[in-house]
């Protein structure tokens, strides 16, 4: 009996490890972020897998420049393909460990003109956090408030998968108005 109660505790811990574990690692992320640690930066976002997924939010005329020539056809194939591939160009050079933390440490030293607890990225993402779920045994989905001056627009989305025992960042879904922003200070 006292062997099969301490089995019964222990899967009940692990469990709660299990759970708490893809918010230790947001937490182990915004620390990164907020102390520039981009060898940390590296180990917690799959690069790669991130920046194939704007280049395909790119593509699909979700955000970026292109995305006006796309959907109204202005440009021929042959533009709008040209373009793309120098979005493409750009998020392989820009989208980098030491780009996102320039780009937390500007949004940090703006004066908030939002009311509420918005942030300008990711720096503060455990405070903004929207909503935070289990997709799969290995895929959890965060949704975090950004400083937009549309709600409905203003959410940054990011998946995390577990890889090898850790939760590293495979996907991020950006809002045009934080991609203009960044833009911007560029």
């Amino acid at each position: 009996m006292r062997m099969r109660l301490t089995a019964v505790i222990a899967l009940f811990m692990v469990l709660i490890g299990y759970a708490a574990s893809p918010y230790v690692a947001m937490y182990q992320l915004k620390l990164a972020l907020e102390t520039g640690d981009t060898a940390r930066l590296e180990r917690r976002i799959d690069w790669a897998s991130v920046r194939e997924g704007l280049k395909q939010d790119i593509a699909d005329g979700i955000i970026g420049p292109v995305q006006t020539q796309l959907a109204s056809n202005t440009l021929p194939q042959f533009g709008a393909s040209f373009m793309a591939g120098i979005a493409n160009s750009m998020i392989e050079h820009d989208v980098t460990p030491q780009n996102l933390i320039a780009v937390i440490r500007q949004s940090q030293d703006r004066p908030q003109d939002h009311n509420g607890p918005h942030v300008d990225g990711l720096g503060s993402m455990l405070q903004c956090l929207t909503t935070a779920s289990f997709e799969g045994p290995a895929s959890f989905n965060v949704v975090i408030a950004t400083a937009s001056d549309d709600p409905d627009e203003g959410h940054l989305r990011l998946r995390l998968e577990l890889q090898n025992g850790t939760w590293r960042v495979v996907r991020a879904w950006i809002p045009q108005d934080m991609v203009e922003r960044a833009a911007q200070r560029t």
